[in-house]
């Protein structure tokens, strides 16, 4: 044990000890030789057995009071401090200090309990900053977010979800996934609604699909919920949901369409303003030889006829647009192609005149159908159109074109334009990303609103482009019968 270092308390106390018997022995001594001299007189030592243990006894009084004192003051206070600071610590008090002096075992203990404490309080605070960093990042999602664990409890939740429901965060966590937006007291059954986490936890993989949730006040409301597996750091599953308001999907995607036929406004004026200078012309002959008295009944029927086919111009011009800009929310239907991309491009033919734009059409000689709400299906074919023109700001060509096989229809935009830079490839049905080559600044949603428009009504929509080689993006819908 010779390499064994004693700490300064072990040396102190040996040492306090080894004095204390010291000084017991003296002590003894002379009360011994004190007793004989001075109570009997004696010129010799004490003998008897009964002053000895006298002695004795006074001798192990103070050695005991001396080692009392310093266990009470080097042991026993620096442990209950040392106590006291655990306890502390364990309440989550970790201001607490020792605050031991010294260079003793207990002293550089209690140093080193506060010095745990000061980092464990600096790791606490980061966490709660990193946690507080994570859930306003989240809360800036529009879009309402949860994560839960394997058994539905909400872990998270940022603030459009519990905006959406109506609820407080507090109120959220904590609770089960189907109690927060089901109203439910049970878990929902598996046959006979699509449960995120049932689903999860048999394929491992994401879902998506539409529910109807249940807000605070009783009213429904649609969503679209995509959820996807998250493996927690202790390794336990997590899921997290994606919650969307189809509501608000439904009135953003109408109110793009609305600004999109606000740019059509020039040309559809024009279509207008041609037929009615028209009919204006033919009234004002019919006037002058009425006044003159020179009107003849087939004059007058070739007049009315003139004036006839005016107004059905302009009557199927309006009739284009009012079907371009009705909402029908996410009812699909049958949607003949070929009258669709047809009657929405024309709408562009003043555009693409006075931009020096060639448009070509390549549809199928026989009518072919999606399945799609009729005005989005138009929505999509004139925003990539206009996304086109834009693209082309110094004129160019573009060809529209559809084809189909037995199960899918192909629509394709292509512009002979500047065309799409590879980093922004991955960008472009970003919402508000925007990057035009007229120079204007869009509002960044037209290709984020198609894209929405046909995945929802189960296609697909992706580019292809070489930077100064034009653009081409092509829509994928499924085919229907027509009837």
């Amino acid at each position: 044990m010779s390499h064994l270092k004693l700490g300064g308390l072990y040396n102190r106390f040996v040492l306090f000890l080894v004095a204390e018997l010291l000084a017991a022995s003296i002590l003894f001594v002379l009360l011994c030789l004190g007793l004989s001299q001075n109570v009997l007189g004696l010129n010799q030592p004490l003998s008897d057995p009964i002053l000895m243990i006298l002695a004795w006894g006074i001798a192990i009084s103070v050695l005991g009071v001396g080692a009392w004192w310093i266990v009470h003051t080097q042991v026993l206070r620096p442990v209950a401090r040392l106590a006291a600071v655990g306890q502390a610590f364990s309440e989550g008090d970790l201001d607490a200090s020792a605050g031991l002096l010294g260079n003793d075992e207990l002293s550089r203990l209690g140093r080193s309990f506060d010095a745990m404490a000061a980092s464990l309080k600096t790791t606490l605070e980061r966490l709660e900053n990193q946690q507080g960093f994570l859930q306003d990042l989240i809360d800036a999602d529009p879009d309402g977010l949860r994560v839960m664990t394997h058994d539905g409890t909400i872990v998270m939740a940022n603030r459009a979800y519990c905006a959406n429901l109506g609820i407080t965060r507090e109120a959220a966590l904590g609770s089960r996934c189907y109690a927060s937006s089901h109203g439910r007291s049970e878990p929902c059954a598996p046959t006979l609604i699509t449960c995120p986490l049932h689903e999860i936890a048999v394929n491992g993989t994401d879902v998506k699909t539409v529910q109807v949730i249940r807000l605070k006040d009783g009213r429904e409301r649609h969503v679209e919920i995509h959820a996807a597996p998250l493996t927690a750091p202790d390794g336990s599953l997590l899921v997290v949901e994606s919650i969307r308001d189809l509501a608000s999907d439904i009135r953003f995607s109408h109110e793009q369409k609305l600004s999109a036929i606000g740019e059509l406004a020039a040309g559809v004026a024009h279509e207008i303003r041609n037929p009615l200078a028209s009919v204006r012309l033919a009234l004002q002959s019919l006037t002058k030889q009425s006044e003159a008295g020179q009107l003849q009944e087939g004059s007058l029927m070739d007049y009315l006829k003139l004036v006839d086919g005016q107004v059905d111009k302009c009557i199927d011009v309006t009739s284009r647009l009012l079907r371009l800009s009705v909402n029908q929310g996410n009812q699909l239907q049958i949607v003949p192609v070929r009258t669709a991309i047809e009657e929405t491009v024309s709408l562009l033919a003043f555009e693409a005149a006075e931009t020096k734009i060639e448009t070509e059409l390549h549809l199928p000689a026989k009518e072919v159908a999606v399945t799609a709400a009729d005005g989005d299906l138009r929505l999509v074919v004139l925003n990539l159109v206009q996304n086109a023109f834009h693209a082309m700001p110094k004129g160019g060509k573009l060809t529209v074109s559809a084809s189909a096989d037995e199960k899918w229809v192909d629509i394709e935009v292509a512009d002979t334009g500047i065309g799409i830079k590879p980093d922004m490839m991955g960008r472009i049905f970003q919402p508000f990303f925007s990057s035009r080559a007229d120079g204007v600044q869009g509002t960044g949603i037209g290709l984020t609103i198609c894209k929405g428009i046909v995945e929802r009504s189960g296609g697909t929509i992706h580019a292809v482009s070489q930077p100064g080689e034009g653009a081409k993006f092509i829509v994928r819908l499924p085919r229907a019968a027509l009837n």
